[in-house]
């Protein structure tokens, strides 16, 4: 497993194509922090797409426009499926808005626990470029 350290999240890039972002405690995470993130994950994985588990620490939020950049087209181009571990009901409702507001068209579900989502995430390793 490699682990890469960023200032807004850490991510282990762990077997089956799977990274887990974790967002730091405390954070307002920007649209220049979730772009960081994809092009990190990118260059590691050689331009490859990745399964994304997202879990998020205590007091950690997205801008709107973060929540935007993450769903939007673009990050497609980095991102085949998301998990997104859900810790609580405050961090509930901002997932639903992720997923209910902002729609990406890829592949996604909320978790309460990290094997279920890595179990999910998979099932969608078909969606990964073989190359």
């Amino acid at each position: 497993m490699r682990s890469l350290e960023l200032e807004a999240c850490h991510i282990d890039l762990l077997d089956g194509d799977i990274a887990h972002v974790h967002f730091r405690d405390g954070h307002l995470v920007t649209p220049e922090e979730v772009h960081l993130m994809f092009e990190a994950i990118a260059t590691e994985r050689g331009g490859r797409k990745v399964l994304l588990l997202v879990s998020v620490g205590e007091g950690t939020t997205m801008t709107g426009e973060a929540r935007t950049y993450a769903s939007s087209p673009e990050s497609n181009a980095y991102v085949a499926a998301d998990a997104i571990i859900v810790r609580d009901f405050s961090h509930n409702l901002a997932a639903n808005v992720f997923v209910r507001h902002n729609k990406p068209t890829r592949p996604i579900q909320m978790f309460g626990d990290k094997a279920s989502a890595v179990e999910w995430l998979t099932q969608h390793h078909d969606l990964i470029d073989p190359t």
